[in-house]
């Protein structure tokens, strides 16, 4: 009982500084994603410490400068940019909403249900059961990114776009899911961090994301390039 109150409230808070940072100012949005990002590289760091010893210098660079730059930096400086310079916060606001609705949905499916493990050498809670349970009802919730007026834009203009572009976001949340995951058991740790008390650290919060906003970025300039 405890447990569930402490990552209920450190939930809340999490989600509080989300929706200060998108609905507030662009500085605070850049402000608060800066953040996240120094958190998220240093937490790399410490668990990079961890891994077995290095074969060669390659793999040094590889697992300390290159994957980090890739896989974390990157991302997050292409949200601020999305959001600041093309003035499409929605789109992101969206990406993460249909990241906690699957996330949701796919570990209660998984719960429930789930028996047939995607990949349990590397995340042993993930279920094809729940994947598909969480992926089938997140895509029926696109229906209401076409009725909500904060969601309106030219490009994202219909239901069968939105349910690609959801679609597009929960395979890429998934494998982001998968690939920290990877970085934990090579570092043999549970989470990534400490900070936010029943979550882990920055880098377990934001791991869906950071594959998602990549994925999404290149669907919608797609969408865009072709006016589908």
């Amino acid at each position: 009982m405890k447990t569930l109150l402490i990552r209920s409230i450190t939930g809340l808070v999490y989600l509080s500084i989300l929706c200060f940072a998108f609905f507030s100012s662009k500085y605070a949005l850049l402000a608060v994603f800066t953040v996240f990002l120094l958190i998220a590289v240093v937490e790399y760091i410490l668990l990079v410490q961890k891994f077995p010893a290095y074969k060669n210098s390659m793999q040094r660079i590889t697992q300390q400068f290159i994957i980090p730059v890739i896989w974390i930096i990157m991302p997050v400086l292409l949200l601020e940019y999305w959001c600041i310079n093309l003035h499409a916060t929605s789109i992101v606001v969206a990406i993460f909403v249909i990241l906690c609705v699957n996330d949701s949905l796919a570990y209660v499916f998984g719960t429930l249900l789930g028996k047939h493990k995607m990949w349990s050498k590397i995340s042993p809670k993930k279920s094809w059961e729940g994947f598909a349970g969480g992926m089938i009802f997140t895509l029926i919730t696109s229906w209401f990114f076409i009725k909500i007026p904060y969601f309106q834009n030219d490009i994202l203009n219909n239901l069968y776009i939105w349910m690609g572009f959801t679609f597009v976001i929960i395979i890429a949340g998934t494998f982001g899911d998968f690939a920290e995951s990877m970085v934990k058991r090579f570092a043999n740790q549970k989470d990534s961090g400490y900070i936010l008390p029943g979550h882990g650290g920055i880098l377990d919060r934001i791991d869906s994301m950071l594959f998602a906003i990549p994925a999404g970025f290149i669907y919608y300039a797609i969408a865009g390039l072709f006016k589908i």
